[in-house]
């Protein structure tokens, strides 16, 4: 008889890593390390800088590792805390919240926005990327005064 355990189906084993990697974007130092370092792909894509932009990919990825850091709230940047625990709820609830039609158009909006945008800024291109911006605002704008009453 083999007493082996049976090898993990693949399914199961990349269901498995994406749930470590969801409860490690969780973490404060990892959220910081991972947006900090998305933060540089932009410039990185608008410089055409290669090692900016690998930087960046190899960033994001070392905030997926078990960072061995102290609490957040033992160090200098305990006074980020509270901002990022914030907005670490707020990522989770965005994902946890069911899937209707609103949550659908900000995933086709993601899909089709962000690799337009990373075409846009290697292409050096910021006119439409600045029109998209003040577009969005503007709508905001909209939203803001329909919910106060005023008429547009």
């Amino acid at each position: 008889m083999n007493d082996t355990p049976a090898p993990e189906p693949l399914r199961q084993r990349a269901d498995s890593l994406l749930q470590r990697l969801r409860l490690r974007r969780r973490e404060p130092w990892n959220w910081l390390v991972q947006t900090f370092f998305a933060a540089l792909l932009p410039p990185g894509l608008l410089f055409h800088s290669p090692s900016l932009i690998a930087l960046s990919v190899l960033g994001v990825a070392a905030g997926c590792l078990p960072l061995p850091l102290p609490p957040m709230q033992h160090t200098e940047a305990k006074r980020l805390a509270p901002l990022i625990e914030k907005l670490i709820g707020l990522e989770c609830a965005w994902l946890a919240a069911p899937m209707t039609p609103r949550k659908k158009r900000h995933l086709l909006l993601l899909a089709a926005g962000v690799p337009l945008t990373a075409l846009l800024l290697w292409m050096q291109d910021l006119g439409p990327i600045g029109l998209a911006i003040a577009a969005w605002v503007l709508w905001q704008v909209r939203r803001k005064n329909i919910e106060d009453g005023i008429d547009p």
